[in-house]
Parts: C-alpha cells; sequence; structure tokens
C-alpha cells in the first residue's frame, strides 16, 4: 500500500496545474486558463484563485470547475491529511461531470467533453485512493483512462492529454502485484502500459501546449523513483526552479533530492542560494529548508552545525505541528532521533523511530525515513562519514 500511496501521491502536481481542455475552447477561456496556469506554476495561488471564480462566473462549460479541482488537489498533494476540501472537490466535480457525461458523443466538442470528464476522474481517482478508498479509485481510474484516450482518438492534436494518461498509465502499471491480483476479481485498478507512461510525458514537454512546464516536474517524480535516473530528475528540477523562482515547492523538491543522491554539498549550496533572496522564505517552508540543512550538516560530519540549525526550528515544530503536514513532521522526528543518538540518548531516539512508523499509518512518510527509522531501531544511528 506504501509503494501505491507514493506513486499517487508522487503525482504531485499532477494537479499542480492541470486545469482543462483549453486547447478547443475560446480564445478568451483559453487566455484565462493560460494565465492562472503560469500563475499556479508561479506558486501564487490567490491570483490563481481569482481566476477560477472568473472562469465559473463567466462561462457555462466547466473550466472553472476543472480548474477549482486541480487547485484543491495540488493543497491535497502537499498535505493529503487535509479534509476542508472534501466538500468543494466533490461538488466541482459533480458540476464537471453533469455538463460533459450527456456531450461525449456529440461531434462537434466530443473531445472536450472527454478531456473533461478524464481530468474529473482522475481527480476522483486521487481522492479516493488518498482516503483509502481503493475500490472507488481504481474505478475512476479506469473511467479516467477511456475518458482520455477517447478524447485523444478524437482530436490527436491534443497533446496536453498525453500528460493525464502518461501519469494514470505508470500508477496503474507499478502498484504493488498483491493488488493487481485482487484487481481481477474485484475490478478496482486500471490497466498500466509503462510503454506508454514516460515517453507521453515527454511528448508534452517536447510539443504540449500550457502543460509543458507541468509534464516536466510530473516527469522529474517520477524519475526519482529509480536512483540511476535522479541525476536528470535533478537537472529538470533544476530548469523548473531556474524558470519560476517564486515557486517554493519547486526549490523543496530540488532540496529533497539532493540529499536522497547524497549530494550534501549540493544540497548546501542550493539552501544558500534559496535563503538568500530578498525575501526569506514564509513558515513552513523556512523550516522545511532547514531540516534538510541539518541532514546535509549530517552527512558532511557536521555535528555542531546540525545542532545549532535544529535548535533554531524545534520551536516551529513543537508550537505549529498540527499546522504542518505530516511528511514534514516524520523529517523533523528521523533528525531528532537521529540526534538523540549521537548524544547517547538511546530511549529518545528509539521513541522517536517508533513515533514515525505510527505517523506512517495515517499519512505518507517518505521511504528513506521509514528505512532510517528502522535502522534505528535496530542498532543507534551514527554518522556515515566517521571511518
Amino acid at each position: 500500500m506504501q509503494s501505491m500511496y507514493m506513486i499517487f501521491r508522487a503525482s504531485i502536481f499532477l494537479v499542480i496545474i492541470v486545469t482543462c481542455c483549453s486547447a478547443l475552447a475560446d480564445e478568451t477561456i483559453y487566455a484565462l486558463e493560460n494565465k492562472g496556469t503560469s500563475l499556479r506554476l508561479s506558486g501564487d495561488f490567490v491570483s490563481a484563485k481569482i481566476i477560477e471564480n472568473e472562469l465559473i462566473d463567466r462561462y457555462a462549460q466547466p473550466a472553472g470547475h476543472v480548474f477549482a479541482l486541480n487547485s484543491i488537489i495540488t493543497q491535497l498533494t502537499w498535505d493529503e491529511t487535509q479534509t476542508r476540501y472534501d466538500e468543494e472537490l466533490i461538488k466541482h466535480a459533480n458540476k464537471t461531470l453533469e455538463w460533459c457525461e450527456p456531450r461525449i458523443d456529440q461531434e462537434k466538442i466530443a473531445a472536450t467533453a472527454n478531456y473533461y470528464c478524464g481530468q474529473a476522474n482522475f481527480v476522483l481517482s486521487f481522492y479516493n485512493a488518498l482516503r483509502g478508498n481503493y475500490y472507488r479509485a481504481g474505478r475512476r481510474g479506469t473511467a479516467s483512462i477511456n475518458y482520455l484516450e477517447t478524447a485523444l482518438s478524437k482530436d490527436p492534436s491534443l497533446i496536453d492529454a498525453k500528460m493525464h494518461l502518461g501519469v494514470a498509465y505508470h500508477v496503474a502499471d507499478n502498484l504493488p502485484p498483491f493488488i493487481k491480483m485482487f484487481s481481477r476479481v474485484l475490478w478496482f485498478i486500471p490497466t498500466g502500459n509503462s510503454e506508454k507512461s514516460l515517453p507521453y510525458l515527454l511528448e508534452v514537454i517536447a510539443h504540449g501546449d500550457q502543460y509543458k512546464d507541468v509534464a516536466r516536474y510530473i516527469y522529474s517524480i517520477l524519475l526519482l523513483e529509480t536512483p540511476a535516473l535522479r541525476p536528470e530528475a535533478s537537472s529538470q528540477l533544476q530548469q523548473l526552479v531556474s524558470l519560476y523562482p517564486a515557486n517554493s515547492r519547486f526549490q523543496l523538491r530540488l532540496i529533497s533530492l539532493l540529499i536522497s543522491m547524497d549530494d550534501y554539498e549540493g544540497t548546501l549550496r542550493t539552501i544558500s542560494d534559496y535563503l538568500d533572496k530578498g525575501t526569506k522564505p514564509a513558515e513552513p517552508d523556512l523550516s522545511l529548508t532547514k531540516i534538510w540543512q541539518v541532514r546535509a550538516y549530517l552527512g558532511l560530519g557536521e555535528t555542531e552545525l546540525a545542532k545549532s540549525t535544529f535548535a533554531e526550528i524545534d520551536p516551529v515544530f513543537h508550537g505549529d505541528r498540527d499546522q504542518l503536514p505530516g511528511w514534514s513532521v516524520a523529517w523533523y522526528i528521523l533528525t531528532d532521533g537521529q540526534l538523540h543518538d549521537l548524544a547517547s540518548r538511546r530511549g529518545q531516539a528509539l521513541s522517536a523511530y517508533k513515533e514515525i512508523l505510527s505517523i506512517a499509518q495515517n499519512t505518507y512518510v517518505n521511504i528513506t525515513i521509514l528505512d532510517a527509522a528502522r535502522a534505528g531501531l535496530s542498532e543507534p544511528y551514527q554518522l556515515h562519514n566517521e571511518q
């Protein structure tokens, strides 16, 4: 289940920026969608909300509702434990499906209608997966693939649809084998196609319309699963950071990737560039950045720098823990446990490692953190550079 959860979550931002079938809409809708997409890529969700409302108010077709769905999913990929968006998500999905389902066979707008239906079902699949409703998630995922394939068959120039399909196929083809086995009986897992997933995303990066950089981000995330491909993922993320320096989530993803590659010097350089901007990142981004700064110091054997930096963020995680994404809390607890181990406080370290395993039962926890916590339960953490 952890692998399935990681893949659904890592589609990150699939939906960070996916809107609707603009290439087939009128120029005014297209212009608004383009603007909204650019705003979300830049991390300006407040201004993107204004675009969303304008699309909903001005047009009968559900461009604004699809835009809203993807804005909500963007927030859920940041912190999947949030439930405050649930009612709105269902409302916008229903509005979209009420419009598109009766029109999927109408010749002039069939591609548009199928594309809308495909995206709405993808979002519902993602949402149900987060909530543990895997039967519903799989059925929605199957519907999403069918709608998107139909949209593409009716309009082969709709290259952006391949971004959604690329992710959907990758998710379906990389689920744990035992889940696929059960799917033959329950029919809750769509059929995957690895041969299409990454090539589809590369095609969107090269020839897509609005979603070239969205596809670039998703492509980089999927590459993270294979250590040998992480340097390419780093290159793609560095391009995004260069293009959208105000989007802290691209920055944080790059920093976390460099840590996973054990590139501690590169991590510190990237953090320095990030923090040396005219305006420091707001919380919790600042403390999240410093968590990885601590980990880079530990990787370099700089124990005192690690301790002093950790002390700076300790009050934030203690005071505002309920406001932080669950995955970020897990990074904090792991670091806390390892620092306790280095200080020979074994009991407190063990407590931290056990807490991580408990958190992982309710929210996504990076496999690196889980592996480190399990290792810490077996033997005390030590600096790897002490040889």
